[in-house]
């Protein structure tokens, strides 16, 4: 009884370091990792979410980017890194195509997404803010 209250309280404490924003805030290695996103449009106010970044094996600047748009964890595009700026080009996210461009910090703990959708009728302007 007493090793599965001391496992439960583990787990309530690492829940809690990872939520409090407390963690670990960098440096990073890379851009892969889960990010909380906040992403703001005056067509639809303030969105919050999260994206996990993966890189594509066998290539150094292409990235995965899962739930982008909140769009569902199944659902992802790709983005290439240049330097400090991620491109994302005529990517296509259930029936939005997307197009944008950000800034990532040296760090790797924050980066900076502005961004365009459009569903064949209507072209709307985003920006995300994506840290960890």
């Amino acid at each position: 009884m007493w090793r599965v209250r001391k496992r439960i309280s583990l787990l309530a404490l690492i829940v809690l370091f990872s939520c409090d924003g407390n963690g670990p805030s960098g440096p990073f290695e890379s851009l892969e990792g889960l990010y909380s996103c906040q992403e703001s449009s005056v067509h639809s106010g303030v969105k919050k979410y999260f994206v996990e970044i993966d890189q594509v094996k066998d290539a150094n600047d292409l990235y995965i980017l899962s739930n982008f748009h909140s769009q569902g964890e199944n659902e992802f595009i790709y983005a290439r890194l240049s330097g400090g700026s991620l491109q994302i080009e005529n990517q296509v996210i259930r029936d939005l195509t997307v197009n944008g461009e950000g800034l990532v910090s040296d760090e790797f703990n924050e980066i900076q997404v502005y961004h365009t959708t459009d569903d064949g009728i209507t072209q709307l302007d985003f920006t995300a803010n994506l840290t960890r």
